[in-house]
């Protein structure tokens, strides 16, 4: 795993994909990539239960959550981009 850049404003992000579901630019799980070899995620905020279930969540971490499908567009996308290999249609 590779180190995070700590400098919080220093990353230029670009946009990935998003929840092929969602309606418009509103409210919708959203990948970012940037120029540090890491990712920016958009997506719902959960609260304290969640979180004091998570392993190791540091003061300065925070943690979102995606929908399925926003994570199947990824996987599917970073798979064709990195490795040329295309998984095909995502079933409905």
């Amino acid at each position: 795993m590779g180190q995070l850049h700590h400098d919080d404003n220093d990353l230029t992000v670009t946009f990935f994909c998003k929840d092929p579901d969602s309606q418009g630019d509103v409210e919708c799980d959203t990948f970012y990539s940037t120029d540090h070899d890491s990712w920016i995620v958009q997506g719902k905020r959960r609260g304290s239960k969640v979180a004091a279930q998570l392993v190791a969540l540091a003061e300065d971490e925070t943690f979102l959550e995606l929908s399925g499908s926003t994570a199947e567009i990824f996987v599917r996308k970073y798979v064709k981009e990195r490795h040329g290999i295309d998984l095909g249609v995502a079933p409905n």
